[in-house]
């Protein structure tokens, strides 16, 4: 690429030229390297600068382009393989190692629940999102309704005649039974 036109396009950062130091090229070239490589080290490696310096031009007050690309860069190519990995221990589970008198004779794999219902949700929040907890409790007003409603309803039970085949209750079932 060239150094007009970066992958993730940001105005480098005007420091006092230095032939070793965050010239705007290098900047350039260190965010084409962490949009392809997801790895601070590995980019730092690529422009012969150091983690430290590179963190240090990101934290800079006059520093906010080189932060956004950076956050940019991350988001571009880390992310995605992130994501990727997060879905396959998922499905796949983690390895964890069975022991046995000090060597190891087998291993197990471990699902994490807790990982998968996370992931779920985010990706598909109206089937599995926390929609039970957008969902209002009812007032109290409502459940004395309600309480009451349950109550005038095993009254009307209670007092109904028995017509057309409807169950007999426990007591009516006993008398029938004995021949009363």
């Amino acid at each position: 690429m060239s150094a007009d036109k970066p992958v993730i396009p940001f105005e480098p950062v005007q420091l006092r030229p230095r032939h070793d130091g965050w010239t705007a090229e290098r900047q350039i070239r260190f965010i084409e390297a962490l949009a392809a490589s997801g790895c601070v080290a590995a980019a730092c490696r690529h422009v012969g600068m150091s983690e430290t310096s590179a963190r240090a031009l990101y934290n800079r007050h006059c520093g906010t382009a080189f932060r956004h690309a950076w956050d940019a860069a991350v988001d571009c190519a880390a992310m995605p393989r992130l994501e990727q990995a997060v879905l396959e221990r998922s499905i796949k589970g983690v390895p964890r190692p069975v022991f046995y008198k000090g060597e190891q004779v087998g291993e197990w794999r471990h699902y994490d629940e807790r990982l998968a219902m996370f992931l779920l949700r985010s990706r598909r929040p109206a089937r599995y999102g926390k929609w039970m907890e957008r969902v209002e409790e009812p007032t109290l007003e409502e459940r004395d309704c309600a309480v009451a409603l349950d109550g005038c309803l095993d009254a009307i039970e209670l007092s109904a005649p028995i017509e057309h085949g409807n169950p007999l209750s426990d007591d009516e079932s006993e008398a029938d039974a004995s021949g009363q």
